[in-house]
């Protein structure tokens, strides 16, 4: 039977898809209720979170965002604007002024409470934000220690320009802390597949979002030998323009929609896609949109890379930005092996790092932890083995 889980959360909507997907995956694999601004009317929001569980529970767990549990950061009003200013919300503006009240309230409930950080990227953490976490929750959902490295391992950090800002904070509380946190990367919906051959695709080459060293590299090296990749839209660009100049304040889900199918079919065109993970070596998301949208995966690999199920030479292609000349003519000899590559790396995506998979992964960890059986979970080899004692404990 499916455990009854409280999501509590801000109905809004981001550019990163993993945020729109994780209440579609939480609700597939659990019996889900929602609570938080845009979820509820302002008069329950008044009530509280102890009795919005009160009246609709029993809940087996309670679970919640760093979008929440950060909000005492600054003045309410101000982080009121800054959610309005980063997020599609379109609820009442005075709701989220709720949030700081709300975080304080998730943290003294007595049900197991798990804080989701798969918004985060961790990098620039300071004790300020572990410390927050680790008093506000009792399970992680993110990162673990597989995919976390630390600084001294990260050999192309300084060539990024937050290389002065970057912290071990989070490497260090992950692997001290692995007997509480469920290791989960991005996920991909259906509608990110894409099942068209290579041979039928426009283009060779795409390199999306060149703002990290390497995937600028990779741009410039397939420009300097005469191929032209795709890279993002004049749409993208325009949006970031209207919002640096405040020409467009705050975000709108049409808008979002907009560019996220822009840049899932600028992939889909292409055959063969070259990321990477910042100097950080991060999963970042597009390590799976590329192989669900069917192209092959080039890519200097993250950290973790064959513990997520990534094989060069099976499922994707590992390669230095500036070596991407050689792939290419390797590939475009042998269009079967381009092909067979593509293909292996979509079936990976497909099957484990899917909606429909990370929905069943989650479904199995919050079992557990309702339970009072969960010990952590990490990744081994493509496969997410969780680590739960055999019988139920007494909490």
């Amino acid at each position: 039977m499916a455990k009854r889980l409280l999501y509590v959360d801000v109905n809004a909507s981001f550019v990163n898809p993993t945020r729109n997907l994780l209440p579609v995956a939480l609700m597939k694999g659990c019996d889900v209720r929602f609570f938080g601004p845009g979820h509820v009317s302002s008069d329950i929001l008044a009530i509280g979170l102890p009795a919005f569980i009160e009246k609709n529970g029993p809940f087996d767990a309670v679970a919640t965002n760093t979008l929440v549990l950060f909000s005492d950061s600054v003045d309410p009003a101000r982080y009121a604007a800054n959610v309005r200013a980063s997020y599609a919300y379109d609820g009442p503006a005075e709701d989220l002024l709720f949030l700081p009240i709300i975080a304080k309230q998730f943290s003294t409930v007595t049900l197991p409470r798990i804080a989701v950080l798969l918004e985060n990227d961790f990098y620039n953490w300071t004790t300020r934000e572990r410390d927050k976490i680790d008093a506000s929750a009792d399970f992680f959902i993110g990162f673990g220690e597989e995919f976390s490295p630390y600084m001294n391992e990260m050999q192309h950090l300084q060539q990024e320009r937050f290389a002065g800002v970057t912290t071990d904070i989070w490497a260090e509380f992950c692997r001290s802390q692995k007997h509480r946190i469920a290791s989960l990367p991005h996920f991909v919906s259906d509608a990110e597949f894409s099942i068209s051959p290579l041979v039928t695709r426009r283009d060779f080459w795409s390199v999306m979002g060149v703002q990290y060293h390497a995937r600028q590299v990779a741009r410039d090296h397939l420009v300097h030998n005469d191929i032209q990749p795709i890279v993002d839209s004049r749409l993208r660009k325009l949006i970031s323009l209207l919002k640096k100049t405040r020409l467009m304040r705050g975000e709108m889900r049409l808008v979002q929609k907009l560019l996220n199918a822009d840049f899932t079919s600028r992939i889909a065109a292409t055959r063969y896609s070259f990321t990477c993970g910042s100097g950080l070596t991060m999963p970042i998301r597009k390590f799976f949109e590329i192989p669900a949208a069917g192209a092959v995966l080039v890519c200097r690999p993250f950290h973790g890379f064959a513990e997520a199920g990534f094989i060069d030479g099976v499922n994707c292609i590992v390669s230095e930005p500036d070596r991407l000349i050689d792939v290419h003519h390797s590939l475009v000899v042998d269009p079967d092996r381009a092909q067979r590559i593509a293909s292996a790396g979509q079936h990976l995506v497909m099957d484990v790092h899917s909606l429909s998979a990370r929905a069943d992964h989650l479904a199995s960890l919050i079992a557990a932890i309702a339970d009072h059986r969960f010990m952590g979970s990490q990744w081994v080899g493509g496969r997410h083995v969780l680590r739960a004692s055999s019988e139920r404990s007494v909490a």
